[in-house]
């Protein structure tokens, strides 16, 4: 099986940019790849919310928004299966969301952020939502299980994740690492977390592009076994990781 691994130029708050930054993505790797993995928040990207929850119930997407079916449409039209990041509206509450759709444009699993670090915790209230566990799923007969950034960082979770015994483990994220720093120390962190909660560990990060500022979201992607990094593409650019698994 072979999983796209894609750091896609994201725009803060421009959905119209990053749907279609995403389908172009999906479009390159269509034929080439089983699935595409985007990372956290992709959708409306990480810094999408005020923590005012009138405003931000206007800023999240039900499941069943144009937006989602959009991706849905692009993963059938391309034949190939897709998971995106994103936050969600789920009745009065948001999640940062995870979503993974089959070649055949329907939602295989639906993911929950089980962490807080997406959310101010002095500034929100109840509607800001984590789930409560990590889930298996089986797609193209191998078993998945999704953690989003500090899922796998967070005490516990790791033996979680490991007990699931998935074959596949999606990691994506929104690093706002200096990416030199990721590249020359901080991936092998990352490598060595990774082991504590699978043999196949699968990471992300977007590519963001309208700020200027140095330790922002600047892409990377690693295959993670065993504590070593199995194949990678530095972060500091946009692209494609496509790994065989």
């Amino acid at each position: 099986m072979k999983i796209a691994l894609a750091s896609a130029p994201v725009k803060n708050l421009d959905v119209e940019y990053n749907l279609s930054s995403m389908v172009e993505y999906i479009e390159h790797c269509s034929g080439r790849a089983d699935i595409i993995l985007f990372g956290e928040s992709v959708l409306q990207g990480f810094d999408c919310l005020c923590w005012d929850y009138e405003v931000d119930k206007s800023v999240a997407f039900s499941i069943h928004d144009a937006s989602i079916v959009a991706m849905k449409n692009a993963a059938r039209d391309n034949n190939i299966a897709v998971s995106f990041g994103f936050v969600e509206k789920k009745g009065n509450a948001l999640y940062s969301s995870q979503v993974f759709i089959g070649s055949n444009g329907k939602i295989v699993n639906l993911f929950h952020r089980v962490s807080e670090g997406w959310k101010e915790l002095t500034k929100t209230d109840s509607h800001y939502r984590e789930g409560k566990t990590f889930k298996k799923f089986v797609y193209g007969g191998k078993s998945f299980a999704t953690a989003i950034c500090g899922d796998l960082w967070t005490e516990g979770r790791p033996e979680e994740m490991k007990t699931l015994n998935a074959n596949i483990v999606l990691w994506p994220v929104w690093c706002d690492y200096n990416h030199e720093e990721w590249n020359s120390s901080i991936k092998y962190e990352y490598a060595q977390q990774a082991a504590l909660c699978s043999d196949c560990v699968l990471y992300v990060n977007p590519y963001r592009i309208e700020a200027s500022d140095y330790d922002i979201a600047r892409g990377g992607a690693a295959y993670f076994s065993g504590g070593s990094i199995v194949k990678e593409m530095p972060a500091g650019k946009n692209g494609v990781l496509i790994v065989e698994v």
